[in-house]
């Protein structure tokens, strides 16, 4: 009796201690295969083979982030990952990926490199307030259109330059900038709701000091598909500043109804910055 006491004994420690190998050895997941990269836009996509016997419950990438200038790590559950926020100027990633099982145990490491897509370049446009006192014109119409109607924010109100004997071309209206610009610009307009007077070919002048003037870029209706239409609006693209400028004239030459004045609704001007986080310094 007491022998067959000490075999349940012995027998019930050696299952308590094959439980408890397994609890501390978990379960091991099997190893990826056919992991590869592939270059996305300020990214880089890493996809790979999960096994079949579904042992592997996540995946974790290491590498080293150049921009947060620290060692990083990223989690998926599925058998693709994108790491953001890379850069192809760095150069080749080095990267380390291992499976874990539903036990988190960890799997073999495997390391592999890749290589970042450019990341994408972006503009940011700012609008400029612009105050009444901002404007001024060599030509203001005296019964219609005030010019601080172009900042209204009000389309069936409108400005005119004068046809009550008016002076001689080109009529031009001036802009006081609140800042100066120095890298790129852009500018919106909307012309008076009716079909006459509208700008067909005008010129964008700049100056530093509100005395000395220089083209910036002559506009036509032909190359620039200015509006001639009564809801028509024109927003310009982004423009590079050659030279620095805080004033600028928008000077016409031409109309659609072959007048010397013309009329506007509505005017906008942007500051651009134009980012390029391939061109940006940093180090590796």
């Amino acid at each position: 009796m007491k022998r067959s006491l000490l075999y349940f004994a012995m027998a019930t420690c050696l299952l308590i201690m094959a439980g408890c190998a397994k609890d501390e050895t978990g379960i091991i997941p099997s190893n990826l295969s056919n992991v590869r990269t592939e270059e996305r836009p300020g990214g880089i996509f890493v996809q790979w083979d999960k096994p079949s016997d579904n042992t592997v419950m996540y995946v974790r990438i290491s590498y080293y982030d150049h921009l947060l200038k620290k060692d990083v790590s990223r989690l998926s559950s599925c058998d693709t990952i994108l790491l953001p926020n890379t850069r192809h100027k760095f150069g080749e990633y080095k990267m380390a990926i291992q499976p874990f099982s539903s036990t988190d145990t960890a799997g073999k490491v495997e390391n592999l490199t890749g290589t970042s897509g450019k990341a994408p370049i972006t503009t940011v446009a700012s609008q400029l307030t612009l105050k009444a006192s901002d404007l001024s014109t060599n030509a203001q119409e005296a019964s219609e259109g005030p010019i601080a109607n172009l900042l209204d924010g009000n389309t069936s109100t409108y400005f005119h330059t004068t046809w009550n004997n008016p002076p001689a071309a080109p009529h031009w209206m001036q802009v006081n900038l609140p800042q100066e610009i120095t890298e790129f610009y852009r500018f919106f307009y909307a012309p008076r709701n009716n079909a006459n007077n509208k700008p067909t070919d005008f010129d964008l002048m700049g100056s530093s000091d509100g005395t000395t003037w220089f083209l910036l870029k002559n506009f036509t209706k032909e190359a620039d598909n200015l509006p001639v239409t009564a809801t028509g609006t024109y927003t310009s693209g982004d423009l590079s500043a050659e030279e620095p400028f805080k004033y600028i004239r928008f000077s016409v030459n031409k109309t659609n109804s072959g007048s010397v004045f013309w009329t506007m609704s509505e005017f906008k001007f942007y500051a651009v910055k134009i980012v390029d986080p391939e061109a940006e310094t940093g180090n590796k």
